[in-house]
């Protein structure tokens, strides 16, 4: 049988495929309840997606509020990829003392975009979710 499949990802591949990348988006819920999205680079310790932000507008939302992280790649050429979706808790960890902030924020995070990001944010209490799309050949 030949066409695209659709399979589920483990929480390990998940985690496999985000240490693959350095780019993703969180989306926040604001205090219109109108959810905003923004473009992060970010780091994965352990269970924990981190990244750093400038944005008022994150800093004000994610700590303690629900978010949603989601990075792909995805080949245009095959149509072949994968998306991976993180939900949970944001926390502001930027002076936390505790190992496992201590630990995260030691990831070396890229930052692509210019400006001062000063605030480190990680996603407590992750679930995780993924998909891959590949294309079976006739067999």
């Amino acid at each position: 049988m030949s066409g695209p499949v659709m399979e589920s990802l483990s929480e390990q591949e998940c985690l496999a495929l985000l240490k693959e990348l350095k780019y993703g988006r969180v989306a926040v819920v604001t205090h219109e309840g109108r959810p905003e999205i923004f473009p992060v680079n970010f780091a994965v310790h352990g269970r924990t997606v981190v990244f750093v932000t400038g944005s008022t507008v994150m800093q004000a939302w994610a700590p303690l509020g629900h978010v949603a992280f989601e990075a792909d790649d995805i080949d245009s050429s095959t149509h072949e990829g994968w998306d991976v979706v993180v939900t949970g808790e944001g926390a502001d960890i930027t002076g936390s003392l505790d190992q496992q902030s201590l630990m995260a924020r030691s990831e070396q995070i890229e930052e692509w975009a210019p400006g001062p990001k000063e605030h480190w944010i990680s996603i407590v209490n992750p679930r995780f979710s993924g998909r891959r799309l590949h294309v079976r050949g006739d067999r």
